[in-house]
Formats: structure tokens, sequence, C-alpha cells
């Protein structure tokens, strides 16, 4: 899907991603376009649903992918264009093809992922702690219910918005269950990625607070060392060990919680968003506080003790 918005070129919300991918692409990477078109479907073998990371197998869960597969998700893509001969050397099977895939998939990963792996992550995080408040408050309908403007949930069914140039398609979940997962380039409509084979999922795009939609970070702002140095004291820690509960806390509950005022709580959540421990996010009239991986990976650290 970072491919789709690097080929479109016309999202404001990733000009300086674009910018920063566009000057580092790696050598091969223009063959990925043949998978890869700028709208629509991307072939199924791209996108494994197993539980499998970067790091620990994704390209490799690629790199297995059974013939038939290949040759049925490349049929389905010479439905809408005809592909170059690479790419129907995929639909036999050839496997030194799809290592070439994969390898190309990964360094174009390193380069347009890996280095945003972090701020990326602070804005899921903010918008699953936001799904899981809900979830726990009205349950899995209003969840449903409220993930997007363009879905609309009539129990027992969900309604989506199908793919341009696609008729209408019904999918019986049959017990599956179903995985719904924010994601930083879905774009301003959900997506379900359903075949007969992987976990059905349903990508959506997560909320977004104004201060982290730029993925590309400025440089830092001068207070934020001083933010940083008087993190240590007493009461900023304890807010930003209560903020490491799943679902966060927005600034009332986490002033009572606290036993603080709200203007206390708000100013203490402040600094530590500012030196990227926290991440907020508005919706209506309250502020969802959350600690970043950075906050986590912080309060995770092993502590020094003094006699």
């Amino acid at each position: 899907m970072s491919l789709q918005v690097l080929r479109r070129g016309s999202v404001p919300l990733f000009r300086a991603w674009r910018s920063h991918v566009l000057e580092r692409l790696p050598p091969r990477a223009s063959l990925l376009g043949s998978l890869v078109p700028a709208v629509g479907w991307v072939p199924d073998f791209l996108t494994p649903s197993a539980p499998a990371f970067p790091g620990t197998g994704v390209f490799e869960a690629i790199r297995a992918t059974p013939r038939e597969r290949l040759a049925t998700d490349v049929q389905r893509l010479s439905s809408h264009r005809r592909p170059p001969a690479w790419v129907r050397q995929l639909a036999d099977g050839d496997r030194d093809t799809l290592d070439t895939v994969a390898d190309t998939l990964a360094a174009y990963h390193d380069i347009a992922v890996t280095p945003f792996a972090d701020r990326m992550r602070a804005v899921l995080d903010a918008d699953r702690a936001r799904r899981i408040d809900i979830m726990a408050r009205a349950g899995i309908g209003a969840l449903l219910a409220g993930l997007h403007p363009h879905a609309h949930w009539r129990e027992p069914v969900l309604e989506l918005p199908g793919l341009p140039g696609e008729g209408d398609v019904d999918f019986h979940l049959e017990g599956r269950g179903l995985l719904l997962c924010g994601h930083v380039f879905c774009g301003p409509r959900p997506r379900a990625l359903l075949n007969d084979v992987d976990t059905p999922v349903l990508i959506y795009p997560p909320l977004r607070d104004p201060r982290t939609n730029d993925l590309v970070r400025e440089p830092a702002p001068a207070h934020a060392a001083k933010s940083l140095a008087t993190l240590l004291g007493r009461t900023r820690a304890a807010v930003l060990q209560a903020l490491a509960d799943p679902g966060g806390h927005t600034t009332t509950q986490l002033a009572r919680h606290l036993g603080i005022s709200n203007a206390s709580a708000s100013q203490h959540a402040a600094a530590l968003r500012a030196t990227g421990l926290v991440t907020s996010l508005r919706q209506a009239n309250t502020v969802l506080h959350t600690t970043t991986a950075l906050g986590t990976s912080l309060l995770s650290a092993p502590q020094n003790s003094s006699a």
C-alpha cells in the first residue's frame, strides 16, 4: 500500500515521506510497479496474513508461495492489464523470479518503512487504544459502527465500499473471524483482504492527530531537550507509567487516577508528548493519551538502583 501511495504522488499527507523514498529507491524497484497498481487490487501473495513480521519471516512466506497461488494471482492481475513476460514467469512458479521480487521488496521495506517504524507505531498505538476503549465501553457493534464513515454496520453484516471497477461481493466469514488492522498507508477508505486461504483482514485508516501526521520528523523543537530533562520528576514518571495501560487514559481519567488536577495532567502529558514518549489523540471533546514505543521501552528498561 505504501507503493501505491508512492505511485499516486498526489497525497499531501505523505509528501515529505515520498520525497525521502524516491531519493533512495533501490535499482530494481521499478519491477514492483508491474505487480502493484497505483490503485485497486494488489496480488494476495504480496500480503500474507500470517503473524510474521519483516524480521522474522514475512519475506520468507512470500518466497514460499505455492505455484498454484502465484498462477491464480497473476491471472487476476492479467484481467486488469497485460503484465510483462517476467510476471508470467511467476505464474509458472519460477523460483528465481520470486526470489528477485522478495529481495526487491525487502530492500524497499528498508528504505520506505523501517526508518519510519516508530512514528507509524505511535499513530497505530493511539488508534488501537481508542478502539479498545470504544469496545470496552460499548461493545463490538459500536466498534464496527464507528470504524470509518464508509463502513456501515447492520448486524450481522458489515458493508464496505467496493474496489473501483468491481461489482458487489458477498463474503461470508463462516466462523473464521475478522482481523481489524489500522494501516498508515490505507488511503481514505477501508479495504478488505479476502480470499479462501488467508485470515480475512479489514484494513482501515487510523485516527490521526495533526501533530503525528508527518512520517518524516521535523527537527526537534528547542524546548524538547528541556522537557526531557524534567521527565525524571516523580509525578511525571507516574503519568508515563499510567499511560502505559493498553487503553491509555483521557486527561480526566489520568487526573483522577493520580489524584492531580486536569490542568496538571494535561501539562505533564504535553511535556511527555514533546519528548516523543507519549502520543495524544483528540476526538470530540476528549483527548486520549498513550505511550509511544519509545515511552514503553523507557519503562521496560532496567533501572539502576542506588544504595
